[in-house]
Order: C-alpha cells, then structure tokens, then sequence
C-alpha cells in the first residue's frame, strides 16, 4: 500500500480526481506528479509568454522591457525565473528517473529564445517512461550547491525542493508579466487540468472549447443550405 500521507500536498488532489485508484503504486505517482505536472504547467507558461509577446506589440512596448521586469530589484527578472523553471522540471525529472540533466546555455534575451527553451524541456520531458521512475520515491539525491550539499530521499526531494521551487518561479514569471499589465487570469496559469471534464461556465472561464452536437459539422452545414431553400 502507497503511504499516502507522505505526499505532502498533491496526493489528496490525486485521490479526490481517482478515488478508485487507491491501488496506484509509488512510482506511477512520482510519475505523475513530477514529468506529468511539469508538462501540463510548461505548457501552461508557454501560452502564458506567447500571449505576453503579443500584447507588447499590441501595445507598443518593446518586448525587452518586459523580459527584464521584476517583481522586486533584488529578485530575478522574466528571462531568469523561465530559465529557472525550466531547469527545474528537467532536472528533478532527470534526477528520478536516473538519467543524465541536459544542460542549456542561458542565453534567451527574447520570448521566442524563451518558448524554444521550454520546448527543448518538453521534449527531454516527453522521451522519459513512467518505467524509469520505478523506485524513485527512495533512491538518493544528492545536490552539491555552492553553498553546501543537499541529500534527499527522491520523494522529500519532490515534495520539498522540486515542486515549491519550480511553482515559485513559475509564478513569478506570471505575475511579473501581470503586473506590468499583460492580460493573464489565474485560468491562464492553471489552464485544463489534464483528465477533467467541464461544462458550464467554468469551461469557458478555462477555455475549453464546449463538445460538438452530435449532428456535427456536416449536419449543421446540411441544415443551413436546406434553411435556405426554405
């Protein structure tokens, strides 16, 4: 049985979503709450920069006023916290999965440089199999940092560094971008959970594009020219 409380704050979301996959084991969990989340939310900050370049040409704005924002002098500006975000998923991703860290050069001055940057991430993201990360939750991680040595079990590592790190510099990226005026919601930075269904008003809040009806295209073409006739 998966000790589920040691998830610290994702497992619950996990088990309110699948309530009959209590039998899930560890490693399809670190899974998919590590490359899983980190796809969905990379994807997320991509659409969150392309709508952040359009709206400096709509309004005029040279794009590298806006990619050298920050939220505060002494925090790091827009092209740094993607930097960040990005080195954060592939490296946590790596490191579970046992699988050397692809290194990036940090030389993104553009937000075209930035989406590349994200897709290269993606697809480093998008060659790993949920077969890798069997045993993760145990194997050892050890970080040598300037400022000393870090030592985790892959699941403390997840739950304590990764995740509030990647989180904390995804959201600044977006609310350095909303705070100079770019029109993002908080849809923009959840976007569609993966796996669930909406209608109502909360699907056109998150811009998921309602079903078809079931006469579909052709039907509705069909109806429109005997309307016509008529």
């Amino acid at each position: 049985m998966v000790p589920f409380a040691r998830f610290y704050f994702m497992i619950p979301a996990l088990l309110v979503l699948h309530p009959s996959r209590n039998s899930i084991t560890m490693s399809e969990l670190m899974y998919q709450c590590s490359k899983q989340m980190f796809v969905h939310n990379l994807k997320n900050l991509a659409k969150i920069l392309r709508k952040a370049a359009g709206d400096a040409k709509a309004r005029g704005i040279d794009p590298a006023v806006l990619l050298n924002a920050r939220l505060s002098p002494d925090m790091f500006p827009l092209v740094r916290q993607v930097q960040v975000a990005t080195d954060q998923a592939k490296g946590c991703c790596s490191r579970l999965a046992g699988v050397d860290n692809p290194v990036f050069v940090d030389d993104e001055t553009t937000f075209a440089e930035l989406d590349a940057r994200i897709k290269r991430t993606l697809d480093f993201l998008g060659g790993l199999k949920a077969s890798q990360f069997a045993g993760s939750d145990a194997r050892v991680i050890v970080m040598q940092m300037p400022f000393g040595t870090l030592t985790f079990t892959g699941l403390d590592y997840l739950n304590g560094w990764a995740l509030p790190n990647f989180y904390f510099h995804y959201a600044a990226a977006y609310n350095i971008l909303r705070h100079n005026g770019v029109g993002l919601g908080k849809p923009d930075f959840l976007g569609a959970a993966p796996g669930v269904k909406m209608k109502g008003k909360i699907a056109k809040m998150m811009g998921v594009k309602a079903p078809g009806k079931s006469s579909g295209k052709a039907g509705g073409k069909a109806a429109a020219k005997a309307k016509k006739k008529r």
